[in-house]
């Protein structure tokens, strides 16, 4: 079965805060759904991110360029499940149960492709 990223990105700045969810309250309805999908053999992997910012590396006319965090609120991550379905109607489906939809995050949905592991691993 195909494997899915479902990446959270913060869409706070958007929403409306009289409708906000105290931190604690989302984060163990997070919990709750990452256990539901667990449970359906779905999850396969779960991280969340810390606050704090991020940095960028490029390289640029052979210089190696560390920058940041520029990131704007909407493009900040917040973390990513990656979970299993049969295609990406089902996956945009089980996107659409996050409990922070409503006025933490977006959701992105990418389908997850195959990289050659290392020997070994």
């Amino acid at each position: 079965m195909p494997s899915f990223l479902l990446l959270f990105r913060d869409d706070s700045a958007v929403s409306d805060p009289s409708l906000g969810q105290p931190q604690e309250a989302l984060y163990q309805r997070f919990v709750a759904w990452s256990e539901q999908l667990h449970r359906e053999k779905r999850l396969l992997g779960v991280e969340r991110l810390e606050d704090g910012g991020a940095r960028t590396v490029r390289r640029r006319g052979g210089r190696l360029v560390v920058d940041g965090p520029f990131a704007e609120g909407k493009e900040a991550v917040l973390g990513y499940f990656i979970v299993e379905a049969k295609d990406e109607e089902e996956a945009a489906r089980l996107a659409g149960s996050c409990p922070g939809l409503e006025d933490a995050c977006a959701v992105e949905i990418r389908r997850v492709a195959p990289f050659p592991k290392p020997a070994g691993g």
